[in-house]
């Protein structure tokens, strides 16, 4: 799924404009976009935490530890809604 249809799917199942729903998922990227460059790492409920780590060469990526819940649901092969 890219951008777009995320975004669609997101207008859909809220039922706002897709308009909207492209702000909300940019202003929701931006935010942990900074919180880690500023070397925090977000926790996101039962979906995971994302943290910054450093390679063997000091190159730093982010990382998504996944939450017990968003596990059993991938595991199970069922959506989090």
């Amino acid at each position: 799924m890219d951008t777009q249809e995320f975004t669609r799917e997101l207008a859909a199942r809220k039922g706002i404009s897709e308009q909207t729903a492209y702000r909300y998922i940019n202003s929701v990227m931006d935010t942990i976009r900074q919180v880690l460059a500023e070397g925090d790492e977000v926790r996101i409920g039962s979906f995971g935490k994302f943290t910054v780590v450093t390679d063997l060469e000091g190159n730093k990526t982010a990382m998504l530890c996944s939450g017990k819940s968003l596990r059993q649901a991938l595991t199970a092969g069922e959506g989090i809604v």
